[in-house]
């Protein structure tokens, strides 16, 4: 019985270093996973208001074509327009963009460009929320909306 177990993990492991061998090759000529398909289309500090009439600044960054894309959305008390070599939602928006996704990187309560008080994580569950709900109905929005982040970011999340 042992000896079964063992060995169906290694012909697995085999298998799945033989299709990620195969497959280097494919990401090795671009550098990347995927290629950009579309132009980008950017807005920075566009104020999304919240249930108690605060507003939040986000900036989006979009294909440039006409349609509905599904939203990835990353809040941030670390300031939306930071870029640096370890935080640079500038390029990580137009990567998201030009394959098609909406990316939106927004300031919590009361840091930065965005409104109110900040009280660390005490209105991130409410703000998300209605972040998420303001992101799902725009016109350019499938309805989707996925989240990202690290750090504070990734309690936002949370």
């Amino acid at each position: 019985m042992q000896k079964n177990g063992f060995c169906s993990r290694v012909c697995c492991g085999l298998l799945l270093m033989t299709i990620a061998a195969a497959a280097r090759p494919l990401y090795a000529q671009s550098g990347e996973i995927s290629k950009p398909i579309y132009s980008e289309r950017r807005e920075f500090n566009v104020m999304v208001p919240m249930r108690d009439k605060v507003r939040l600044s986000a900036d989006i960054y979009r294909p440039d074509a006409p349609g509905r894309f599904p939203v990835i959305l990353e809040r941030t008390p670390y300031d939306n327009n930071m870029v640096s070599p370890l935080r640079t939602y500038f390029r990580r928006g137009n990567y998201y963009a030009t394959r098609g996704y909406v990316y939106i990187v927004q300031d919590v309560r009361g840091r930065y460009d965005s409104e109110g008080e900040w009280y660390p994580y005490f209105h991130e569950a409410e703000d998300g929320y209605d972040t998420q709900e303001w992101a799902g109905t725009q016109p350019w929005s499938s309805g989707k909306v996925g989240t990202i982040g690290g750090s504070y970011g990734g309690w936002t999340q949370w």
